[in-house]
């Protein structure tokens, strides 16, 4: 266990623990601001249960669930309670999956009633064709429909469903959105599932609680409401933190249920803390105090405004260099890993076009593909998986003899299986190695061959085993053919199978936190000593989102007033949650970088907005003097000559 487990109680905590002691279990919901210690909160529940009620679990042999976002999180919360067998520390996915899998003979009836859908879907698109449907559409809709119709033949022999990355129902197999879908349904239509859930876990936490899918929230209810008091559901999250927007955001209470805030900040300085708080002030009531033991630092602020014009990263690079010789922290011209600054952005392409992997951003953010988007942006797209995985550490390992390649290989490549099972390793390892060698060839030089290309020589050269629908795409006639992609899917594929591999290797320096940029998203649970937060809407251009409007810069459109009266989510409350994420990262010192199409007035709606009186607002007049003296100081340098 860590210190995690040991570290003092909070008023939000000895409440949640008065909760847990309670013979008749009820449910609850934690609200927990930024930098609120919200995963402290989550373990010590967690410790205190396995602790209190440890014997009482082990003999009725139950179990405590904790349902976290990501797979980091669950191996972080995991370590964090020692590993103990008592509590279930999954994803999401993972969890819904583990109630369902003994229910095969339910699982087969709601996959065949799945195709059954779809195939009623067709018929009826096809209904309502005209004289003006074209062609192309007629004839991806009937070659769907035969499709369709060869899983619904096929799944009646599937003798055992499991669950993979991508779905092929003719081969049993479910993908992570049948999960999400398949088992919400299965819970609150079976009430004997549903109480077995509760008869296993009773107590169930929900981490992130404001970005899990509502249908999720709703099956977990139902399992509670069916519990009677032998079940304790928790919800830990902030709905001021929901950054998707298929997550519930505000859990709402049931009958009995009790919230608790928990206010405290313990990551930001005073001057960070007054903007964190002015932000949130505007859409919920909570506001935070400092939780720092020691005396808060002061910390500092600062918002900059340019034009919006054609000298943006110039502009950004004056910036960050203005900061490091004025600001009192200095040191913004590094990235954060490098004890620097981490530099936040509206969206991915703005990232994307600094670091060279614009036409793979766009493949995933242009066609429409909201799902395939949303996990591009988290690093987790299915297409791509194979591509960082495989082809990536084979093409820039420093040779083919490397043992990261043998460890690829022997982890990914079918001719190793091979291998193994005729005792011909060592030839299959031989094989595997020229194959290699031949790989990184096409990858070339320049790192300019088509990731398509890669992707069919490496399934090819047996160096992977293809996930069945990029196995569909590329080969359409092969094993795999019965596996259904949609238009947007495909429009998808197609762009990225063109880009260049020289992409790939830019998209993943971004997503793994080698460069200094990232977006809110990206960044969400994460702080850092110093935060640039960048605010473009032009170079942005996402919808979802505008500065410009939650600065008043700009008028909301007729759907955003209705959406305000109506109580509805607008890009106002997106906006302002987006930017609470954002400056709630830093820990000591934020500096705001807004290009504007009028600075005038844009200075003077910063001021009037929340966050006003807690920044030093400046612009390109009061760096200039700082960037003609650095300039100066370089010409003097020049003409000096080296010392």
């Amino acid at each position: 266990m860590t210190s995690r487990i040991y570290s003092p109680d909070t008023e939000a905590d000895r409440e949640l623990k008065d909760i847990l002691d309670q013979d008749r279990l009820t449910g609850f919901t934690m609200v927990a601001g930024a930098g609120s210690g919200k995963t402290t909160s989550l373990v010590k529940a967690l410790a205190y249960v396995t602790s209190t009620r440890g014997p009482s679990l082990l003999a009725k042999t139950q179990r405590v669930a904790c349902i976290t976002y990501t797979e980091v999180a669950a191996r972080e919360i995991h370590m964090e309670i020692g590993n103990g067998s008592l509590a279930s520390v999954s994803t999401i996915h993972s969890f819904l999956w583990s109630l369902a899998q003994p229910f095969q003979k339910d699982i087969g009836v709601w996959v065949t009633s799945r195709i059954d859908q779809k195939i009623n879907d067709l018929l009826s698109k096809q209904e309502k064709y005209t004289s003006r449907t074209r062609p192309a559409t007629r004839e991806k809709d009937a070659l769907d429909l035969a499709k369709r119709r060869r899983q619904q033949a096929a799944v009646t022999t599937v003798t055992r469903w499991t669950y993979g990355m991508g779905g092929d129902y003719a081969r049993g197999i479910l993908g992570h959105a049948d999960i999400l879908k398949m088992v919400p349904h299965m819970i609150l239509t079976r009430d004997l599932l549903a109480r077995l859930v509760a008869r296993q876990f009773p107590f169930v936490f929900v981490d992130e609680s404001q970005d899990t899918f509502p249908e999720v929230v709703e099956c977990l209810k139902h399992v509670w409401s069916l519990a009677d008091g032998k079940m304790c559901l928790g919800f830990f999250g902030d709905p001021m933190q929901q950054i998707y927007q298929e997550g519930v955001g505000s859990v709402s209470l049931e009958p009995g249920w009790r919230n608790i805030d928990k206010p405290e900040n313990f990551r930001s300085s005073r001057r960070v803390l007054n903007c964190i708080n002015a932000v949130r002030a505007e859409g919920d009531t909570l506001q935070q105090v400092t939780g720092l033991a020691r005396a808060q630092p002061e910390g500092e602020a600062f918002c900059f405004v340019f034009p919006s014009d054609d000298l943006r990263s110039q502009n950004l690079e004056r910036v960050r260099s203005w900061l490091d010789k004025r600001s009192a922290s200095g040191n913004w011209t590094r990235s954060a890993h490098e004890g620097g600054a981490k530099i936040l952005m509206i969206v991915h392409r703005m990232a994307a076009r600094r670091l060279g992997f614009d036409a793979l951003y766009s493949a995933f953010s242009d066609n429409n593909a909201s799902s395939l988007e949303d996990a591009f942006k988290e690093g987790k797209a299915w297409p791509l998986t194979q591509l960082r995985d495989v082809i990536l550490p084979l093409c820039l390992a420093d040779k083919p003899s490397s043992a990261a390649v043998l460890a690829v290989l022997k982890e990914h490549s079918p001719l190793v299986e091979t291998g193994r099972a005729s005792r011909q390793l060592r030839t299959a390892l031989a094989s595997g190695r020229s194959a290699v060698e031949e790989l990184r060839e096409l990858a070339g030089v320049d790192r300019q061959a088509p990731l398509g290309h890669l992707l069919k020589f490496a399934a090819d050269r047996h160096l992977i085993e293809l996930d069945p629908r990029m196995a569909a795409y590329l080969d359409p006639n092969g094993d795999h053919q019965d596996v259904v992609l949609d238009e947007t899917t495909l429009k998808v594929l197609d762009d990225m199978a063109q880009c260049a591999f020289s992409e790939l290797e830019g998209y993943y320096t971004y997503v793994r936190k080698e460069s200094p940029y990232s977006t809110q998203h990206g960044t969400k649970g994460a702080e850092f000593d110093r935060v640039l937060v960048v605010l473009d809407d032009d170079e942005g251009t996402f919808s979802q989102y505008s500065y410009d409007k939650f600065l008043g810069l700009k008028e909301m459109s007729d759907k955003d007033v209705e959406n305000q009266a109506r109580g509805k989510d607008s890009v106002i409350e997106r906006t302002r949650r987006l930017f609470y994420v954002c400056v709630s990262r830093a820990k000591g010192s934020l500096a705001i970088v807004l290009f504007a199409a009028d600075v005038s007035s844009a200075v003077k709606a910063v001021r009037q907005s929340a966050i006003g009186e807690h920044v030093d607002i400046l612009t390109a007049t009061n760096l200039t003097p700082f960037v003609e003296s650095l300039s100066g100081e370089t010409e003097h340098q020049a003409a000096s000559g080296p010392s």
